[in-house]
């Protein structure tokens, strides 16, 4: 009885935590000490990731935005690093004794506040049509306007996701066209009523596509986010334009959800006896989750069924210290499809977040791939 007890809790948490329809949120609980032309103290008051994540994150404020970048000194729950600020206000400063009254500043992996401007980059928003209504995207253009690449966002993300990432493309000559789908925010929603992980995402890509080989392009790669991999995944299965596909770029790629599930969901959870007990209580939540939802387990683990979906060039980024999809899907993958798939994997970076750890090497080995695919 217990297991089951346990079980039910276990799903219950998946469903609002995963499949439930959210607006984008950010996460706060950084304070900033000091802060100068050059650089910024930073706090908290527990471990985070971000607060001392290597490389170049975003820094965002309710009137401001800023990059900060190479750790100059760590001490305790404070970390300093070089800091630039990309807007005219000055983030907030607080004191050690007043973090009730003094509002936190949010550190993310995107990088850059608004659009491809951001990076100099002319575009187009535009407006394409997906099989449910209307959807949005931006359209970067780039070289001859024959090969394209479609960006697809990861869960609960949004198209600022790709912006540091675009320049690399544009150096290729490849036009981009970053794409809303299906739950985004102003956009209709899954007629089941909550995100599939890519079991009708896909339709939305397919729409995308569409859209480029109207607009005249010839080839088409696709560069999935987190969940965006298995939407990618999911469209090179079941499309009928999958021919179309010239190549293949994944970050951190959420392709095994029920072991995602797994590795994101703490003992605490859910009422722990032992080791055993735990797992064998998350083992009936899954099954009780797909009882009642439909998700379908085995439909989104795409890495089972890679070598017969990935038959083209396939670049995948993932950071050794992703703490949301554990880098085991990644070295799945390639060992599943080795003829493919070469994997690059970032010392210490986190989520989505190669990039923001060596923006240099990511985008020479982007580059290098573009070049040849």
């Amino acid at each position: 009885m217990i297991q089951f007890i346990g079980g039910w809790l276990f799903a219950n948490g998946f469903r609002a935590s995963a499949l439930e329809i959210s607006e984008p949120t950010r996460t706060f609980g950084v304070w900033v000490r000091s802060v100068d032309r050059n650089l910024v103290t930073l706090g908290t008051i527990a471990p985070m990731q971000n607060i001392g994540h290597p490389g170049t994150l975003g820094m965002f404020w309710e009137d401001g935005y800023a990059h900060v970048g190479e750790v100059v000194n760590v001490e305790a729950l404070t970390v300093t690093r070089r800091y630039a600020s990309l807007t005219e206000s000055a983030p907030p400063v607080c004191d050690i004794g007043d973090l009730e009254a003094c509002p936190p500043v949010d550190l993310e992996s995107y990088a850059f506040p608004s659009d491809p401007s951001d990076r100099g980059m002319g575009f187009e928003t535009i407006e394409y049509k997906g099989p449910l209504g209307p959807l949005g995207a931006w359209m970067i253009p780039s070289g001859e306007g024959k090969r394209w690449v479609i960006h697809i966002h990861g869960w609960t993300a949004e198209r600022r996701e790709a912006i540091r990432f675009l320049p690399a493309y544009a150096n290729a000559g490849v036009t981009s066209l970053v794409i809303d789908y299906r739950n985004d925010p102003g956009t209709d929603r899954d007629p089941s009523g909550r995100y599939r992980f890519g079991v009708t995402e896909w339709e939305d890509v397919e729409a995308a596509i569409t859209y480029a080989l109207d607009a005249g392009a010839s080839e088409i790669l696709l560069a999935g986010y987190s969940t965006g991999a298995a939407h990618a995944m999911s469209f090179l299965e079941e499309s009928d334009l999958r021919d179309h596909i010239v190549g293949v770029v994944f970050d951190s790629p959420n392709l095994i959800l029920a072991d995602v599930v797994r590795a994101n969901t703490l003992d605490a959870q859910i009422p722990i006896l032992n080791i055993r007990m735990g797992q064998l209580m998350k083992e009936v939540g899954l099954w009780l989750a797909d009882l009642r939802w439909k998700i379908d387990w085995d439909r989104t683990n795409y890495v089972q069924r890679a070598r017969s979906i990935l038959t083209v060039p396939t670049l995948v980024f993932h950071g050794t210290s992703d703490q949301r999809v554990p880098i085991a899907v990644s070295r799945q993958l390639e060992a599943t499809a080795p003829a493919v798939v070469t994997l690059v994997e970032a010392p210490a970076a986190g989520h989505v977040m190669s990039w923001n750890a060596n923006p240099d090497e990511y985008e020479r080995r982007l580059g290098r791939f573009l070049d040849l695919v």
